[in-house]
């Protein structure tokens, strides 16, 4: 019986899955197997769960003896060594997903060995990461948590793995099996609910104890299916052990890169207008980009009869694809390559997509990384000709019309002033949908309006998305659905009505009052999903009423991925970039979501996680994903927000070398989108130029260890700009005097500041002298409050400035 590409992508997905009962029955007799292997266990898992895999068409007997007959070297049991072709397609499958093992390395008790971070030994700048392990059961406020969920992913000193941890952790996998049990399946999507079970249980839990535990048990398992699914299709999914065997150039590594996303993303010529209403636009067009990349790729691989496991990383509009190195892989590029070229030439060119692959054989996973320069050498080529199948000018020339009043750069529906094109038609759309929508389903074709149409794929939102032949989950929720699906925490934060109630605790007509009063009123109707405008978020800062935004990115990332691991494994690789990708994704989205999940990591007292848990989910995500991110919000808390994001990703990572740079500056609601982003990506140069480690805001690029020093030096001159103790021409003296004296070269010429500044602090002293003596730090001319003094003086005076 000739076998499809699917059962060999199950075989490899469960092939280890038995580590987790033999970790959790560590020590124990089990009548149940004939012996304590993982292998064995594995089979037993398979048998024990029979009628799952017979009601999609599996035999489970050749599943069972396909997962685990997948050690070649183990010469004692010849009952776990591969036989057949499927089986000898999963053992190679096995071990060229696992080159990261040392042969014969010795280690602890398995049920004890916890999953170190990928970044322990990721050596960046010459350093490597801190100690710690992930605990897969840990405290969480109101109880505990099982398996991944924001909040989980942080390493400790004294990590919780025990046999009884992994019990826990079976318990969640077998309620998982049962509620698939439930469900009419299709083989893809018990494959696809399978590998959402085993992120959820096995994400926490190292693949290997013998030696390095740094990759993931669940990032193990969906490499080894992809590698399995892709070597079976090479061979015409009818090889023999002979053939797998035989090394080649059987892969080939894919990548796709949307050009120009910034450009696309901030080009709305209507902003200042409000034309169809800029907050829901800026974050549908995000959303996008966003789902031109993973639209690209999953269309991909649908048309090569491969799965989203295939995709072995991709974020930010960036993917990576695992293929076979076939003809039928090389016309189904190209054929992308043209079909996405003049989706995007049909759009006025914004938004460009690239395509490069390279072929390689097995012993390539190796040494992955040099895998990854030689596909970056050949993207890099490939976005020198942009739009390779035009063959005339004549092909990009369209007939003159009135452009959009929107982006200024497709032409509009109509003839008329403040007509849009279609897409800023549908982006005004998609933008009232997000607040509602929990999920994105992708249609070949019938997909539910508004939807953004795509070549091969329509992309639409909502709550249910009957007949969706492919679902993205919008939080880390992991339950079964009957469709093939995957946890992509895509659609970020849109701050509504019901935030500024809850933050301000007004009413409805209270807040209604609130915004007929300051002019902000836009629609009659009032209600509490209704999407908050920017005008409304920069009303709602304590202080002065301007819009915060702040652009952050880690830092050396391009170091990490070419350099940073002595021996760069895809497994290796995939679980750094996953990681990162749960970070700026689920972990951002929960801290703006759920503020009160990190009052313990963060040591908030209760006033403080009180008022984070009201301001936070004002802050309005623009886009967040892969090492990056764009938030706008009210800017008193928009930085309050980035001091404690900062201090997160350093509990994330351990690592003395990965920073965040970052900018963050005050505007006026109004101003152009565009503007706004130069303003942003200014400061976040600024930042990186200073020695990366950063933040730029007013005026100066601050290491992040000064600015909680600096915000409580804000604090006390906002309270004694309030009580009056200091006025604020008090304030406005210290700005000049640091303005004219700090910037000079000359050492003596820069001390002149000190009598002056003396002479203006007797005014403090006449009014109250311990504030006096507080101030006179600032004569310090090293002390980082007079280093410093423009930020923590401009942030209290805008702090105590009203509208």
């Amino acid at each position: 019986m000739t076998r499809d590409g699917l059962d060999l992508a199950l075989a490899g997905l469960l092939h280890d899955v038995g580590k987790l009962y033999s970790r959790a029955l560590w020590g124990e007799r089990d009548e149940r197997v004939p012996d304590r292997t993982h292998t064995a266990y594995t089979a037993f898992f398979v048998r024990s769960h029979e009628d799952l895999f017979r009601r999609v068409g599996l035999d489970t007997e050749w599943l069972a003896e396909t997962a685990s007959r997948h050690h070649e070297g183990w010469r004692d049991r010849p009952q776990y060594q591969p036989q057949s072709p499927e089986a000898w397609c999963v053992a190679l499958a096995d071990t060229y997903a696992s080159k990261e093992r040392e042969e014969g390395a010795g280690g602890g008790s398995p049920s004890e060995v916890p999953l170190k971070p990928p970044f322990r030994h990721l050596r960046v700048q010459g350093k490597e990461g801190g100690e710690g392990g992930y605990s897969p059961v840990y405290r969480l406020p109101g109880g505990s948590g099982v398996g991944l969920a924001p909040g989980a992913l942080y390493p400790e000193d004294r990590p919780n793995v025990s046999k009884h941890v992994y019990a826990r952790l079976l318990e969640r996998l077998e309620e998982r099996l049962k509620e698939m049990g439930a469900l009419a399946l299709t083989k893809e999507a018990l494959l696809l609910n399978l590998a959402l079970a085993f992120q959820e249980t096995l994400s926490l839990v190292p693949a290997d104890t013998q030696s390095e535990p740094d990759v993931s048990l669940y990032d193990h398992l969906r490499l080894t299916a992809a590698i399995a699914h892709a070597l079976w299709r090479f061979h015409g999914q009818n090889p023999t052990p002979e053939d797998l065997r035989q090394d080649g150039e059987k892969f080939l590594l894919v990548v796709g890169d949307m050009g120009g996303i910034q450009g696309h993303i901030y080009r709305i010529a209507g902003a200042e207008t409000g034309v169809g209403g800029i907050a829901k636009r800026l974050r549908a067009r995000s959303l996008e980009v966003s789902l031109a990349a993973e639209s690209l790729a999953l269309s991909l691989l649908r048309r090569l009869g491969l799965t989203p496991l295939n995709r072995i990383m991709g974020a930010g509009g960036k993917f990576y694809l695992l293929l076979p190195n076939t003809k039928e892989a090389e016309a189904a590029l190209e054929e992308a390559r043209e079909a996405w070229g003049r989706w995007a030439l049909a759009r006025g060119g914004s938004l460009v997509p690239h395509l490069a692959s390279v072929a390689f054989k097995g012993e390539a996973f190796g040494n992955f990384a040099a895998l990854l320069a030689r596909l970056h050498g050949a993207l890099a080529r490939a976005k020198l000709r942009p739009f390779p199948f035009l063959r005339s000018t004549e092909e990009t020339l369209g007939r003159p019309l009135r452009p959009c009043a929107a982006c200024g750069l497709r032409p509009a529906q109509r003839d008329e002033p403040g007509s849009l094109c279609e897409d800023c038609e549908r982006e005004k759309e998609v933008g009232g949908l997000l607040p509602q929508s929990d999920r994105v389903g992708f249609f070949p074709d019938g997909a539910p309006k508004p939807f953004f149409a795509f070549p091969g794929l329509k992309a639409a939102l909502g709550t249910e998305l009957q007949g969706a032949a492919h679902l993205y989950r919008a939080r880390l929720l992991f339950s079964p659905w009957k469709a093939p699906s995957e946890v992509k925490p895509l659609l970020g934060h849109l701050p509504r009505v019901e935030h500024a109630l809850r933050a301000e605790g007004w009413d409805l007509e209270t807040y209604r009052a609130w915004v007929e009063e300051k002019g902000l009123l836009e629609d009659e109707e009032v209600h509490p999903q209704k999407v908050l405008t920017f005008a409304e978020l920069a009303a709602l800062s304590k202080g002065a009423p301007y819009l915060g935004a702040l652009m952050l990115d880690a830092d050396r990332m391009g170091e990490a991925f070419a350099t940073g691991y002595k021996n760069a494994t895809p497994s290796r690789i995939a679980a750094l970039s996953r990681t990162l990708e749960v970070f700026f994704s689920a972990e951002v989205l929960a801290l703006l979501e759920e503020p009160g999940r990190y009052r313990e990591r963060l040591k908030w007292d209760a006033l403080e996680a009180r008022h984070k848990e009201a301001r936070y989910p004002l802050l309005y995500s623009v886009y967040s994903g892969g090492d990056d991110l764009f938030l706008l919000g009210p800017w008193d808390a928009l930085l309050d927000f980035a001091l404690d994001l900062e201090k997160l990703y350093r509990l994330f990572t351990r690592h003395e070398a990965l920073t965040l740079s970052g900018g963050f500056v005050l505007v006026g609601p109004s101003l152009p989108v565009p503007e706004l982003a130069r303003l942003l990506g200014e400061a976040e140069k600024q930042a990186k130029g200073a020695g990366r480690g950063r933040l730029f805001l007013f005026g100066q690029a601050v290491p992040w260890a000064e600015l909680p020093g600096l915000r409580a030096w804000a604090e006390g001159l906002a309270q004694d700009l309030g009580e009056g103790r200091v006025s604020r021409a008090q304030a406005y003296r210290w700005l000049f005097l640091w303005r004219r004296f700090f910037p000079l070269e000359d050492p003596g010429e820069r001390m002149r500041y000190k009598p002056l500044l003396a002479y203006a602090l007797r005014r403090v002293r006449e009014r109250d002298e311990r504030t006096w003596e507080r101030y006179l730090r600032l004569l310090d001319h090293q002390d980082p409050a007079w280093n410093c003094l423009p930020v923590w003086v401009q942030w209290a005076l805008y702090r105590e400035r009203r509208a």
